[in-house]
């Protein structure tokens, strides 16, 4: 039960802030009421629009992180992928070194017995 609390509360705070667009039309509305000598009701349609506008550029913003979230995964497993080949190329290169290591073993041996003849 808390820990539902502990996520609602959030969202709860969060639905109940008003963004600049809804508070801005909201101040149209007053101001519109005020002009019309009645007293200003609450949600107005200057209101209203101002509350869509400012879901909108939420979600907009919202969509933004994603976009910028989904970039940088991308980024992180093309260095994953890259390390794993590095990886890949310094074995294959150990490798190598070992092969040409014990191809030239023999000829040392050669070359330190025709030294030993002289």
């Amino acid at each position: 039960m808390k820990a539902a609390l502990l996520i609602l509360a959030p969202a709860l705070l969060l639905a109940a802030c008003d963004g600049p667009n809804e508070k801005a039309g909201r101040d149209k509305d007053k101001a519109a009421a005020a002009a019309d000598g009645v007293p200003y009701q609450g949600d107005g349609p200057h209101e209203q629009t101002g509350e869509m506008q400012d879901r909108a550029a939420d979600a907009a913003d919202d969509a933004r992180k994603a976009q910028v979230n989904a970039l940088r995964a991308q980024a992180r497993d093309i260095k994953a992928e890259a390390d794993v080949a590095a990886d890949r190329l310094e074995q294959q290169a150990d490798a190598i070194r070992k092969r040409a290591e014990e191809s030239a073993e023999p000829l040392e041996e050669q070359a330190k017995h025709v030294r030993e003849q002289e």
